[in-house]
């Protein structure tokens, strides 16, 4: 089955008794709506919430659906986890592309205004990506989306060594600042 979408896209145009997976989570959230949306369009099935993507391209192609209501503020949303990122693409030498969607909510319709084609990873500049700390460090979208499409999975990980570094340096300050505030002689705890 295909499913065109044209743009604005309104979730209740959608036949349900088409599409069992949206017809049974209809009441879910809007993000995780917007998953199944791209995952269907794809003809994919979504993942586990634990896995590396939120649908899978093939068994070594990972895609990641990044969504922004554009009626709210969404302060630098989350991409991946460093560790994970690390593992699945530099460890396991396999794929990772991310969507982006762009969407407003009118009563109890998603309308998407925009949505990227899956953009691989390495395609992302640093320039408008971040390592914030949670976790290991996770991967964040700081600034509006930059894309490269000359850039390899080699530029993109010279690109996270210095974020990583950058990372590490302020988690470091951040920790010796809070170590100064320790009682140095325990024998003062007295009470």
């Amino acid at each position: 089955m295909i499913f065109l979408f044209a743009l604005p896209f309104k979730l209740n145009s959608i036949k349900f008794d088409k599409i069992p997976q949206l017809h049974t989570n209809y009441s879910m959230d809007a993000y995780k709506t917007i998953e199944n949306m791209m995952a269907i369009k794809y003809t994919k099935q979504t993942t586990t919430r634990k896995a590396i993507g939120d649908f899978m391209l093939s068994d070594d192609h990972a895609v990641n659906v990044k969504s922004n209501n554009v009626d709210k503020q969404n302060y630098s949303p989350n991409m991946i986890s460093i560790k994970k990122m690390h593992e699945w693409v530099y460890e396991q030498k396999k794929n990772l592309s991310f969507i982006f969607v762009d969407y407003k909510e009118d009563g109890s319709d998603i309308i998407i205004l925009n949505e990227s084609e899956p953009i691989p990873m390495e395609q992302i500049s640093w320039n408008c990506l971040s390592i914030e700390a949670q976790g290991y460090g996770v991967i964040q979208k700081v600034k509006t989306l930059e894309v490269n499409q000359k850039l390899t999975k080699k530029d993109f990980y010279e690109g996270f060594l210095s974020a990583y570094e950058k990372y590490r340096n302020k988690e470091i300050r951040k920790h010796e600042k809070f170590s100064e505030r320790f009682i140095k002689d325990v024998f003062l705890i007295n009470w």
